[in-house]
């Protein structure tokens, strides 16, 4: 058969896998999803017990100390949760008051130019019951199901955990299952998949606890409810690129107007406080400390965003731009698929490749310091 239909038919059956996994990690969301996360937070701690074990200290202690502060991680989040879902069952009914002054503003200063019926109600017209028939009964349905949040984190923390206990050989399983003749590259492959996974984490989160302090310090000033639940979800959704700045930023503008409006001054302070902080941790710090680490490009980051939740929900957003880079770093490394990596990448590479040919081109047009020199084609003879 001609090279070019095999080729096409390689490339067809690869789209069709492409389907076939994202159609079982959808069907097997609730196993999957926590090996994923295992996987991570494996990738996380990694260093860590690495650390440890260079500077001397036995495997042993290294593991415990590793999956205990994985252990402490995940119950802070579960303590976050419940306490999350309790101060808001308590809180919501007062502010859902303050939503119906807020509402009555809002159509006070609209009726100056529009005209408005006096009884006219913006939520009242939606037919729905937002506090008794939405908000509430899923805040209960989640404090509900802490039994089953707790079994699936102890999932995950335990699945993490060996994980670690094996950190020293699994790699070396995965390389020894290879080919003889690809041993060295899958082992550079999978060097460079835990170094550059790790390096992202370990900086979003650097990055992720600065942005919670900035968004805790600016609470405080503008002395906004709930300082601290606004301070971790900051921390939290600083993980989902684009999107995740984008909520929290929202989030905490529009609790601002609840709380204080029409006072405008600690709504002005928090909307400069959130935005300045996005601004400078997340579009000049971030990209400079990252660099080209992750080499991914931005649209094709928000597809994958899209993607991943649609599979995992929330957590696939949090995990979309690490499984990226992981792709990206495995198709690069396989002739086949280097087409993908290249699509899948930010481009810039590319763009520094073609800027130096497009130089080396030019400089080998213009004339240079010996060309008066030298007759042309002999290059080692000196004009008389």
């Amino acid at each position: 058969m001609d090279k070019k239909y095999l080729k096409q038919i390689r490339n067809l059956l690869i789209v069709l896998a492409v389907f076939v996994i994202a159609a079982a990690l959808k069907l097997t969301g609730t196993v999957s999803v926590k090996i994923v996360l295992a996987v991570f937070l494996f990738f996380m701690i990694f260093p860590v017990a690495t650390a440890l074990e260079k500077a001397g200290i036995p495997a042993f202690f290294a593991t415990l100390f590793a999956a205990l502060l994985i252990l402490v991680v995940l119950a802070a989040a579960l303590w976050l949760i419940f306490y999350t879902v309790n101060v808001l069952v308590k809180t919501l009914p007062n502010y859902y008051s303050r939503i119906s002054e807020l509402e009555d503003l809002i159509v006070g200063l609209a009726s100056k130019w529009v005209e408005i019926p006096d009884d006219y109600s913006l939520f009242d017209s939606l037919g729905i019951d937002w506090l008794g028939g939405v908000l509430m009964p899923a805040l209960r349905s989640l404090s509900s199901s802490a039994i089953s949040i707790v079994g699936d984190v102890s999932v995950t923390f335990l699945l993490t955990v060996f994980l670690l206990v094996e950190r020293n050989t699994i790699i070396s399983k995965i390389i020894q299952i290879s080919r003889p003749d690809k041993q060295t590259k899958v082992a550079a492959v999978l060097d460079r998949i835990v170094k550059q996974v790790s390096k992202y984490l370990g900086l979003k989160i650097l990055i992720s606890a600065g942005t919670g302090v900035l968004f805790y310090v600016t609470a405080v000033i503008a002395k906004l409810d709930f300082a601290v639940i606004w301070a971790v979800l900051a921390f939290v959704l600083n993980f989902i690129p684009t999107f995740g700045s984008i909520i929290i930023s929202v989030l905490v503008i529009f609790m601002s107007i609840l709380q204080y409006a029409p006072n405008w001054t600690p709504v002005l302070i928090t909307a400069i406080g959130a935005v300045g902080t996005q601004m400078i941790l997340g579009n000049i710090i971030d990209p400079r400390l990252q660099g080209n680490n992750m080499n991914l490009s931005p649209f094709i980051i928000l597809v994958s965003l899209s993607i991943f939740g649609y599979i995992w929900g929330v957590v696939g957003m949090f995990l979309a731009v690490p499984l990226l880079s992981i792709l990206e770093i495995i198709f690069a490394n396989m002739e086949s698929c280097k087409g993908i990596a290249i699509l899948l990448s930010s481009g810039s590479s590319f763009k520094k490749r073609f800027k130096a040919s497009k130089s080396e081109k030019r400089e080998a047009e213009e004339p240079t310091l010996f060309s008066d020199v030298f007759m042309p084609g002999e290059d080692s003879y000196p004009k008389k």
